[in-house]
């Protein structure tokens, strides 16, 4: 096979928000970074689609921020328009059309303005603009992660090109706990790293869940802001139902509706077919018409890797610190948007430091 060879200060595994930080942290700090995803475009499970003519949301829905360092990325992202509030609640109760109020906690949900891609596109704009040296790479995947000499040699299968071996001072693994411990098992790097923190690993667990998407003929029966969020103890198989045209990116009616985890490991393998059509019939309420008509393109996603169930109290862990081996995401000290946020960000710190000869 032939390799093409490069070197980095730092490679960074997976362009949603937790890499995207952790590259801004260590570019902030003047060393050179490139980020790898396995996607045509970034954002990880900030994921935006288009099915035909509407626009939807299939992996996370909003996001909120409780954080002062989130607020300070937040505030700019709302001025330079990537960002705005959505509601401060939703409906839980499986109301129908306008007949009950929608739910108000005071606290705000945000959305991007043209879908949840925006937020990590934003970020990534502005990390190309801090003058030092980053490289954000999709339709790369890391197929391995290798430990040598106090360096890490990441390869790199794209698209039509031959593969590439990276070498690095250090790397961020911020890809779902399990894809990370096998990219380090498939470099042979597990038994030269921290068993502990191995083991730590390994504890971490997530659900699945099935998005479907639906492209209707008119407007759905969705009472406002545009989405029910189901309780834990709700009975079926939806956790969230939203139309997209509601919530303001799409300029034609289109529901994302999400399975539970319960409901998602059930049916795993089931034909995609078969699954949406268990979801459409249990959101068949908030449908005007007959299903079979009003449902005018459908399309399927299933997230392996989608909530974690298991969410370490650190806002990272260290696989390593010779050479730095960082894991972080949403499975670290808060799951969601923000924890994946602050994972990051704290991860690409400390590498920062430990790279400009800080001790740990």
């Amino acid at each position: 096979m032939h390799e093409r060879q490069g070197t980095v200060d730092a490679v960074v595994i997976g362009a949603g928000i937790a890499g995207l930080m952790a590259a801004s942290r260590l570019t902030a700090h003047g060393h050179s970074v490139l980020v790898l995803d396995k996607s045509r475009g970034i954002g990880g499970r900030m994921a935006t689609r288009r099915v035909g003519e509407a626009v939807c949301d299939h992996g996370a829905q909003f996001f909120t921020q409780r954080t002062h360092d989130f607020h300070g990325v937040i505030e700019p992202a709302v001025h330079d328009g990537a960002v705005a509030e959505w509601c401060r609640g939703f409906s839980r109760d499986g109301s129908i059309g306008a007949d009950r109020p929608a739910a108000d906690d005071g606290h705000p949900r945000y959305r991007g303005v043209r879908g949840m891609t925006d937020l990590p596109k934003w970020l990534a704009a502005r990390l190309a603009t801090q003058g030092h040296e980053v490289e954000v790479r999709t339709t790369a995947q890391a197929t391995s992660v290798a430990v040598g000499d106090d360096r890490v040699r990441v390869t790199i299968e794209g698209q039509n090109a031959p593969a590439e071996v990276v070498e690095a001072a250090g790397c961020v693994l911020t890809a779902p706990v399990p894809q990370a411990l096998d990219l380090l098992a498939a470099g042979g790097s597990l038994d030269q790293l921290d068993a502990h923190a191995i083991e730590r690993l390994r504890t971490v667990a997530y659900d699945p869940c099935f998005a479907v998407l639906l492209v209707l003929d008119r407007p759905s029966l969705m009472p406002e802001p545009g989405a029910i969020q189901f309780g834990s103890d709700a009975p079926g198989p939806v956790a969230w139902v939203a139309d997209n045209q509601k919530k303001g990116i799409s300029a034609v009616p289109a529901l994302t509706v999400h399975a539970t985890g319960a409901f998602s490991r059930e049916h795993f393998d089931v034909p995609p077919d078969d699954v949406a059509g268990m979801l459409i019939d249990a959101v068949r309420p908030w449908i005007d018409g007959d299903p079979r008509t009003a449902v005018v393109e459908r399309s399927v996603h299933r997230w392996k890797f989608a909530t974690p169930t298991t969410v370490l109290p650190d806002p990272f862990v260290a696989a390593s610190w010779s050479p730095p081996i960082l894991c972080c995401g949403d499975a670290f000290a808060g799951p969601r948007v923000e924890g994946a946020f602050s994972s990051g960000a704290a991860a690409g710190m400390l590498f920062a430091e430990r790279l400009a000869g800080g001790s740990r």
